[in-house]
């Protein structure tokens, strides 16, 4: 089994919160010097996303073929990296550094001992306002003093046990255009899943662009986060989930990702088109069935009163 499978979202992290920054800011003539890589799960998330991922589609010149065809987007993009009951949530933007250099982005992302979907409802407005605040900082001096209050607001945290049913406030819910996608990935799932130990399984993951269920970006990874939780469960298979900023789709990893796994980030529709599998008409039909049942229940769950927004991380944002 590789180093991630066997240690990824799986060491302890306590009941606060870690943060972590890398990438490029203009107050660096470079890459940033990391910010709080303090587990092994976030020094994972920089190799595979940053220094392998990002840094493999820039070597290869694949997005700068996408420019030439305007078949590119921007850095904007929001991610849930989901395993059992930890989580890491985190938000790429485009930067550069005090050379104007500007083809790697500013990724900020924390690790959380939450599920997925609450931890991405409580962090990614504070992930953006964060981000906000790094981005606009000046000098290192502005970053690391906004990161480090960050930092020490959320190691005495107490995070909220209950934060509400996340699934009644999709307004938007597109049910009829998300049941082809959810049963092209539970198709996909169910031949690709490892059957037995995970101490068997080989390292490579699963890639998948499908439709979002909602235009918000909160909604989609939420849904998405929970769904595959419940599919990744048996065999403790990490999962990433990816939003783009104002874009219809999600891109999907299932297990360890592949540096090529990453083209998505900067791909648009035309040049990675919704994911599509050959399905019998038989086994359709009761995927069908079966996701009906999932969007139904995910639908019907109460709704419970959501703790007030900043009770928890009070302070940080009027300093």
């Amino acid at each position: 089994m590789s180093r991630f499978l066997k240690v990824f979202l799986r060491e302890p992290i306590g009941t606060g919160i870690q943060l972590a920054a890398f990438g490029k800011h203009p107050a660096w003539d470079d890459h940033l010097d990391d910010i709080g890589l303090s587990t092994e799960s976030l020094a994972l998330t920089k190799q595979l996303l940053y220094s392998e991922g990002i840094a493999t589609q820039l070597a290869s010149g694949a997005w700068d073929q996408l420019e030439r065809s305007g078949q590119a987007i921007e850095f904007d993009h929001r991610f849930v990296w989901g395993r059992d009951h930890q989580t890491i949530v985190g938000a790429i933007w485009a930067s550069a550094d005090r050379k104007r250099r500007t083809r790697f982005p500013l990724i900020i992302c924390a690790q959380a001992d939450l599920d997925s979907p609450p931890a991405s409802a409580l962090l990614l407005d504070y992930l953006a306002e964060l981000g906000s605040l790094c981005r606009s900082a000046k000098t290192q001096e502005e970053l690391l003093s906004a990161f480090g209050r960050a930092q020490s607001e959320l190691s005495r945290a107490t995070l909220p046990s209950n934060v509400g049913n996340l699934f009644s406030e999709i307004t938007d819910l597109e049910e009829n255009s998300v049941l082809p996608s959810l049963v092209t990935l539970s198709a996909s799932l169910k031949s690709k899943l490892p059957r037995g130990s995970l101490e068997t399984t080989k390292a490579s993951g699963s890639r998948f662009r499908l439709l979002g269920i909602s235009s918000q970006t909160k909604d989609n990874l939420s849904f998405w986060s929970a769904y595959l939780a419940t599919q990744c469960a048996g065999p403790s298979l990490p999962y990433l989930v990816i939003a783009a900023g104002r874009r219809r789709w999600i891109d999907l990893i299932v297990g360890e990702p592949r540096p090529n796994d990453f083209f998505c980030l900067r791909a648009n529709e035309n040049a990675l088109p919704p994911s599509r599998a050959e399905i019998e008409e038989a086994q359709a039909r009761k995927l069908e069935s079966e996701a009906k049942d999932y969007l139904g229940t995910y639908k019907s769950r109460p709704a419970d009163a959501r703790p007030p927004r900043r009770s928890w991380w009070s302070g940080l944002f009027s300093k």
